[in-house]
């Protein structure tokens, strides 16, 4: 089994891990949204992607934002994996397409997002080898850029240690 696997088991256990049929993404897929955006999906997203596509948690899906000027913050997932459509949107919305000229600069794939749709999951979009997950909590973003202190955050190395760190409120450290 591959790290992907062993997390998504620990999801299925302890978060209701649940996939939308018909969702998964194929050579195709990746091709197109490549094409779109100019962006690559990194390897572990990727790995998902072609084997669950969108996906999703019920419950125990909390997780702490530590910013760079040493705010610490509770958030919960609203989507883990969105659908190709959803991803392919987001860039443009942000990046590609914005309304407001350079609002988000930075090649990053919008993969998810958290409390109720005003934050957002991100991974690289330029390098493959990059499976970190960062976090823009849009709200709060006094530029609304992205590139800025309140701008974008790294949660995890991995899309695994990620998925591994997803808990129930009652278990983040209250300190």
């Amino acid at each position: 089994m591959s790290q992907i696997d062993d997390a998504i088991e620990v999801l299925k256990e302890n978060c209701g891990f649940q996939v939308v049929s018909g969702t998964t993404w194929n050579d195709g897929d990746f091709s197109r949204f490549t094409e779109l955006t100019g962006l690559a999906i990194p390897n572990q997203l990727a790995d998902v992607l072609r084997r669950y596509g969108q996906s999703g948690t019920e419950y125990n899906d909390y997780f702490l934002v530590e910013d760079r000027d040493g705010g610490r913050f509770v958030h919960d997932v609203q989507v883990l994996i969105s659908t190709f459509d959803i991803i392919a949107e987001r860039h443009e919305t942000f990046i590609s397409r914005s309304v407001w000229e350079d609002q988000f600069t930075l090649p990053m794939v919008f993969f998810g997002s958290a409390d109720s749709g005003h934050s957002y999951l991100l991974a690289d979009g330029i390098n493959p080898e990059n499976n970190a997950v960062y976090f823009w909590q849009r709200a709060t973003d006094p530029f609304g850029t992205g590139n800025n202190s309140k701008g974008i955050t790294r949660l995890a190395d991995s899309l695994t240690d990620f998925f591994l760190a997803l808990t129930g409120l009652e278990n983040l450290e209250k300190d």
